[in-house]
């Protein structure tokens, strides 16, 4: 069985790129659901979406303080958590107006 330090680590790593590559999609498809007027049944998707985006962001950003010392630079994984968390927050207000 694996240590749950190692496993919390990869899995921290893994949000990251999930993150990133979920966050992209959700603007790419928010920019054209919002111009394109047969796109807009992706909204509501897209809302659901953004919002557990934030919420697994919170999630693995604590858990991500909570194994600081496992961490290679916890400063930099740690604001980009953060950044991630700004960034879709502005995205769903942005599909919520």
């Amino acid at each position: 069985m694996k240590d749950p330090d190692i496993t919390i680590l990869s899995q921290i790593q893994k949000a990251h790129s999930i993150g990133s590559v979920v966050t992209l999609i959700s603007f790419a498809l928010n920019v054209f659901a919002s111009r394109i007027k047969e796109l807009e049944f992706l909204i509501i998707p897209l809302i659901i979406i953004v919002s557990l985006t934030i919420i697994a962001s919170a999630y693995f950003l604590f858990q991500s303080v909570k194994h600081k010392e496992g961490i290679e630079k916890p400063v930099k994984n740690n604001t980009a958590f953060i950044f991630r968390i700004g960034i879709n927050l502005v995205l769903l207000a942005l599909m919520l107006l």
